[in-house]
Formats: C-alpha cells, sequence, structure tokens
C-alpha cells in the first residue's frame, strides 16, 4: 500500500505535461489582481493631480484680477468644472478666500465664496498655521486661498473599494491688486 502511494507520487512529481497550467492557475489570480490594482491606483493619482491642478487655476485666475463679480465667480465654476474632465465634476467642491495678513500669526477673512456644497468662510474669521504657511504671513500683504474637495469613487472597484476624499489648498499672492476685492 505504501509502496503504491511512493510510486504515484514519484510518478505524479516527474510528470511535467501540466505544469504551465498549473503555474498559471496559480498566478493569473494575482496578476489580474495587480493589473486592476495599478489601473485604479494610475486613475486615483491622475484624478487627485487633476483637482490640484483645478486649485492652482482657480487661484491663480482670481490673483491676476483687482475685483471679482458674481459672473466671474461664475465663470471660474464652469471653467473648474471642464479641467477634472474626464472625471466628473459633480463632486468637485471649491472654495476661494481672499485673506489679509494681519501679523506673523495672525490673518481675516477679507471674503469668500464657495461652489457645490462647499461652505464660504465667514468674512473677518481668523486664519493662522496650519491653514497658512508661515512664509505667507507677512503683515500688510494679502493672499487668495483656493481648497477644493474631490469625493472619488474607483471606477473598477477592485483594489481600492472605498470612496476617497481629495483634498487640495493653493495660495496665490494678488498681482495686479493688493487685495483681490469682491464686488
Amino acid at each position: 500500500m505504501i509502496a503504491a502511494i511512493r510510486t504515484r507520487l514519484a510518478r505524479f512529481t516527474r510528470d511535467r505535461s501540466a505544469l504551465a497550467a498549473l503555474e498559471f492557475a496559480l498566478i493569473a489570480p494575482m496578476m489580474v489582481t495587480t493589473l486592476f490594482g495599478s489601473i485604479e491606483l494610475t486613475e486615483l493619482l491622475a484624478c487627485n493631480r487633476r483637482a490640484e491642478n483645478t486649485a492652482a487655476a482657480v487661484a491663480d485666475v482670481v490673483s491676476r484680477d483687482t475685483e471679482i463679480t458674481d459672473q466671474e465667480l461664475d465663470d471660474l465654476w464652469s471653467a473648474a468644472s471642464a479641467l477634472m474632465y474626464p472625471n466628473s465634476a459633480t463632486p468637485l467642491k471649491i472654495r476661494v478666500s481672499s485673506v489679509q495678513i494681519i501679523g506673523a500669526s495672525d490673518a481675516r477673512v477679507l471674503w469668500s465664496e464657495g461652489h457645490n456644497g462647499y461652505a464660504p468662510r465667514a468674512e473677518g474669521s481668523s486664519m493662522s498655521a496650519p491653514e497658512l504657511p508661515a512664509g505667507l504671513m507677512i503683515p500688510g500683504t494679502s493672499v487668495v486661498v483656493t481648497e477644493t474637495s474631490y469625493r472619488y469613487t474607483p471606477p473598477i472597484g477592485v483594489f481600492l473599494n472605498i470612496a476617497l476624499d481629495l483634498d487640495q489648498r493653493e495660495y496665490r499672492r494678488p498681482r495686479v491688486a493688493d487685495p483681490v476685492t469682491r464686488q
């Protein structure tokens, strides 16, 4: 009995006819998971980059103006939606604020506007570190602060099966008028 089992086991270890199929069966699930995981990670990083670029673009446009009107803000929100393509702009929330630096550790919000459910900051509210980097805290100047929040849901959901919040914050010094005012 034991000799028969040994004989069969020895014959099985010498047989190479189905080895490639066995190796493929063992490796294929890992390769498919790695493929889908890399696709999802690449898409997550691309979406994060789009949200970051959107925040930078809105901050840059506002910092180049002297006064922001309602029509300009509507145009900014539309442009920001286009910058998120090919991702949906529906989960994109944006807030832009003009902040006056009072002292090395004190800054006040002059005006703030939010879009798509992002509440504006209260006029006159305080901002300080870590919301504003120390290098920006120069008394007598102002800063345009743009914040974006994007609720990212993976398109495949194999590797990342949760929704992630991609939050970005960009700062720009006004270029024409200091501070940028709100009509």
